[in-house]
């Protein structure tokens, strides 16, 4: 082991790697920043530059530009409340209400600390499970993988802000989008009323891009200002310390976020778009002052960035040990191991060890890197936010429309865009929760999927296993803190009126 762990220092250590690492974090970070872009883009358009690279070099290049997508993402997520990547969209809810309430840097500085040192603590959780990766990912059949989506789909409630029926509403209706389409056991098409795109379903992109930039972009060219008091829109470096001390003194939080989105991220199509949306609820749900969630709760931005990073290191085992993509990024990742002759899988681990180690550093390397990079480059990149509403909107109507198209070049995706527009504006004025569809949306298909084959492979009782078992104490248990808490309080209020009648 430690041999192999001495080999990944030496081989991440070559300038050639640093290089390209040097190289990718910034184009990483400027994918993250554009709306709609993403990783996926990033990475569909870098993969051919890698042929002919060395295989360390190229992986730490596609590496490197995809584990900062995240971190880019969280500067457009609150300055203009529109998720520069989908893995962004929890961090909207509360680091744009903190932006409006003219805390932007403070917001941006906790984000990007989160970020970074998320980041750091999945690579290094990473490192700790690539002795023991193939038990761990093994144990995971599609009972477990069931009931980690349904822990997802626990946090519907919390996600509606102020009312956890429009939470359940809003998400209930994401549950409905997800089941659009072919049925991916059955092959039986489902409510695509003769219109040929929709036999694939909805795509997640333009999703997102309706619910969160549409409204958003619709209150610009009102002529609204991105803060709500124009006078405190100058970011000064002092503030974004400060954010990034307020998440150094939340250190047990971003640990046990980052750690939770590892967790999520070893499990093959869960971890990609929920890890943020669970560590947010989990954020709410341990948190001391709950109620300022949604409203520019400091917290509500520290639970999903580092979430957001940390899942690709749990991402990185099922691919580097089985060859099986942990999320969507990392099928174009397993294409770049074939470019430059490598096969990811058991066999990989055995003669490759010490390049497995080395994309560990690499991921580590990366988001420090990029989460330094734009602390120190907050002021400038905040002054975005004083760019008049009516010159920016333009712009970003236009990066919207390049994003949603880009990633797999239909101009449906675009229609679909404003049509999803328009719900997201319906949802915003009569206060339904945009996250809690998308995390329905996106939690469909996995329900249904998992719970189909563990039916069939299991019978009635496959919830008896004990890693599933485990996860629903769970979720038994976090339905039931939220209903303590309430207890709680209705308790300390009445021996306040007690003490106020005396």
């Amino acid at each position: 082991m430690f041999a192999d762990l001495w080999q990944g220092v030496l081989l991440f250590s070559d300038v050639s790697v640093l290089l390209a690492i040097a190289t990718a974090v910034p184009i990483g970070l400027v994918f993250g920043i554009l709306p709609g872009l993403g990783g996926l883009v990033a990475l569909a358009i870098l993969l051919p530059m890698v042929y002919g690279m060395e295989p360390i070099v190229g992986l730490a290049f596609l590496l490197s530009c995809h584990a900062v997508v995240a971190t880019g993402g969280s500067v457009t997520s609150i300055l203009l409340g529109i998720p520069g990547s989908v893995a962004n969209s929890a961090t909207v809810i509360d680091g744009y209400a903190l932006a409006r309430r003219g805390r932007a840097g403070y917001a941006l500085g906790a984000a990007l600390a989160s970020s970074g040192l998320g980041g750091f603590i999945g690579g290094l959780v990473l490192i700790v499970l690539l002795p023991i990766i193939q038990p761990v990912v093994m144990s995971f059949g599609s009972p477990e993988t069931f009931f980690m989506a349904l822990l997802g789909l626990s946090y519907l409630s919390l996600l509606g802000g102020g009312s956890p029926i429009k939470g359940l509403a809003a998400g209930s209706l994401g549950l409905f989008l997800g089941t659009f389409g072919y049925h991916s056991i059955s092959g039986v098409p489902r409510f695509w009323m003769d219109f040929d795109y929709l036999l694939d379903g909805f795509r997640l992109i333009p999703l997102a891009l309706g619910m969160f930039a549409v409204p958003e972009l619709m209150e610009l060219m009102s002529g609204r200002s991105i803060a709500a008091d124009g006078s405190k829109l100058t970011i000064t470096g002092k503030q974004v310390w400060l954010g990034v001390s307020a998440a150094l003194a939340r250190k047990w939080m971003i640990i046990r976020s980052a750690v939770l989105g590892v967790f999520l991220g070893l499990v093959p199509g869960v971890g990609s778009e929920t890890a943020p949306f669970v560590t947010y609820g989990a954020a709410k749900q341990t948190s001391k002052r709950p109620y300022l969630f949604g409203k520019g709760s400091i917290e509500g931005v520290i639970g999903p960035e580092a979430a957001n990073n940390a899942k690709e290191g749990g991402a990185l085992v099922p691919t580097l040990a089985f060859g099986v993509p942990g999320s969507s990024a990392m099928v174009l990742l397993i294409g770049g191991f074939l470019l430059l002759g490598l096969q990811p899988g058991p066999e990989f681990l055995k003669e490759n060890m010490g390049m497995a180690y080395g994309l560990a550093f690499v991921l580590i390397i990366a988001n420090f890197t990029g989460a330094l990079a734009l602390i120190l480059l907050a002021k400038h990149l905040a002054k975005i936010t004083v760019i008049p509403g009516h010159l920016l909107t333009p712009i970003l109507v236009s990066l919207v429309v390049v994003g949603a198209y880009a990633t797999e070049n239909h101009f449906e995706d675009v229609l679909f865009v404003f049509i999803f527009g328009i719900l997201g504006v319906a949802m915003k004025v009569y206060g339904y929760s945009r996250p809690a569809l998308l995390l329905g949306f996106v939690l469909a298909p996995l329900l249904e999927n998992y719970l189909f084959i563990s039916l069939n492979t299991y019978g009635p009782m496959f919830f008896t296993r004990p890693i599933s078992l485990g996860i629903t104490v769970l979720i038994i248990i976090g339905g039931l803190l939220p209903l303590f808490r309430y207890l709680r309080r209705r308790k300390q209020e009445a021996l306040e009126d007690e003490k106020g009648a005396a």
